[in-house]
């Protein structure tokens, strides 16, 4: 979901008339595929399906017992948490490799009290607590903690530097004139990349401080199945933004995210275990196991 929905990746355009009453924009054509290692930050937030697990959103490793995404992948429009149970998928940029993961389940998930789904994602970021520590020690090469902003650079405009989003969201959306209705595509079981300008976008697009708008390269970039995950500045290897929203219809061509570093003072409290904070809500999920079921279960297609 960007919003209301899983979220994805896009990396190429291609538009197809199909002789039935259906357009198909295909935009990962050939694309950027991340190698085993690229994005050692990067998890996907799996659940439990039909005998499979799934991807809901994507999220980043901040340290060892927390990770990052955005509060609409654990809240939904009624401002509740959904009720589900969280385990995270570590150290892999392949889904389907169960093999190669490192699960976690969730303890308790942490957002601001701010979060308003009708007004556009407003302080759209959440925290993961997980039950038990990830090994960054013992599997650096596999997974790795991102680095948060300074509290002096904060990407703020007029900075223009190039960043990158990464994510296993859907690779096609077509429009189908029967429902009148935008359809996103199966989602991607392999990590893939797109990069793009920040605070270079349209003037009525408009964005907000906390925000970071994105000018995606060649219609390269977040879309259904990505959101929570990370948009980050590759020469520091420092996490800019959260994949929030778009208010396009059709993904790949400007993205908001949340803005990292207008929630440091959020993200600290939260990891120094400030839960009794009145501007943070939280929920502490129930007594479950599902870290080796999820990594036994095949990848649902």
């Amino acid at each position: 979901m960007l919003k209301k929905s899983f979220l994805g990746l896009f990396l190429g355009l291609i538009l197809n008339i199909a002789i039935s009453n259906a357009k198909i924009v295909q935009r990962i054509i050939g694309g950027n595929y991340a190698p085993q290692g690229r994005f050692k930050h990067q998890v996907s937030l799996q659940m439990i399906g039909q005998d499979c697990t799934f991807h809901q959103c994507g999220g980043s490793i901040i340290d060892a017992i927390h990770i990052i995404t955005a509060a609409h992948c654990v809240i939904n429009d009624n401002q509740e948490f959904q009720n589900y149970n969280i385990t995270i998928m570590a150290g892999t940029t392949d889904l389907r490799n169960k093999s190669s993961g490192i699960y976690r389940d969730v303890e308790y998930t942490v957002v601001p009290t701010s979060y308003q789904t009708s007004k556009g994602a407003v302080d759209d970021i959440a925290i993961l607590r997980l039950k038990r520590p990830l090994p960054l020690k013992s599997e650096s090469h596999r997974i790795r903690a991102i680095n948060l902003p300074a509290d002096d650079y904060r990407y703020m405009p007029p900075n223009t530097k190039l960043a990158i989003v990464s994510g296993f969201g859907s690779f096609k959306q077509k429009w189908n004139a029967q429902s009148g209705k935008i359809e996103s595509g199966p989602l991607s079981p392999r990590l893939k990349f797109a990069t793009g300008l920040i605070n270079k976008i349209e003037p009525q697009f408009g964005c907000r401080d906390t925000e970071v708008c994105v000018l995606n390269d060649n219609s390269h970039g977040a879309c259904h199945g990505d959101s929570g995950g990370p948009l980050i500045d590759p020469s520091t290897n420092t996490l800019i933004g959260i994949v929030s929203y778009s208010n396009h219809k059709w993904c790949g061509k400007t993205t908001k995210y949340t803005r990292v570093s207008s929630y440091l003072d959020f993200i600290n409290k939260v990891r120094a275990g400030g839960l009794m904070d009145r501007n943070f809500i939280s929920i502490l999920h129930q007594n479950f196991d599902n870290e080796k079921i999820v990594g036994q279960l095949s990848y649902c297609t």
